[in-house]
């Protein structure tokens, strides 16, 4: 069982939702004929102020072997910021004694590009500069099933059984 954490933050709970869907539908399809399960973490959409279970979330994204980062203009408000998380997973990448393995950015074409945060915007620009962490663009929610699954498809393929 691997763990992949999810953070979509402010109002992107379709994206949250499709997180859930493609990872049973690879499970199913690609992951459990090779022995291995994903196994899902996301905050439930639920969860209005993430504030008062960050220890929890900051444990949850240490157990993971891979973090997803979804992102649209903001990192969210402060009750649903995931930039602190984003900034943990990429240090448990580096830390061998930690099951991290990878992080991966999607980012929404947002329908204001004008009113982007400037942190989202350097962010993209540091991912497009860089080689090594995986980054996807992304418009619609059919094309953001694709980009997630071909993410998950190649992490897929690197556990060996």
């Amino acid at each position: 069982m691997h763990r992949v954490f999810c953070a979509t933050p402010g109002d992107l709970e379709e994206e949250r939702q499709a997180f859930y869907n493609v990872m049973s539908e690879l499970n199913e399809s690609a992951a459990m004929p090779r022995g291995i399960l994903f196994v899902a973490v996301a905050l439930p959409g639920t969860t209005y102020d993430k504030r008062l279970y960050q220890a929890a979330i900051s444990e949850n994204v240490r157990a993971c072997r891979y973090y997803v980062q979804v992102l649209e203009d903001t990192w969210g408000p402060p009750e649903r910021n995931f930039e602190r998380d984003y900034a943990l997973a990429t240090k448990c990448v580096e830390d061998s004694s930690l099951p991290m393995q990878d992080v991966a950015v999607l980012f929404k074409k947002p329908l204001v590009p004008e009113q982007v945060d400037q942190r989202v915007t350097d962010l993209k620009q540091v991912l497009e500069t860089e080689n090594g962490r995986p980054h996807y663009n992304y418009s619609d929610i059919a094309e953001f099933k694709i980009r997630l699954r071909e993410q998950l498809s190649g992490w897929l393929q690197t556990i060996s059984v």
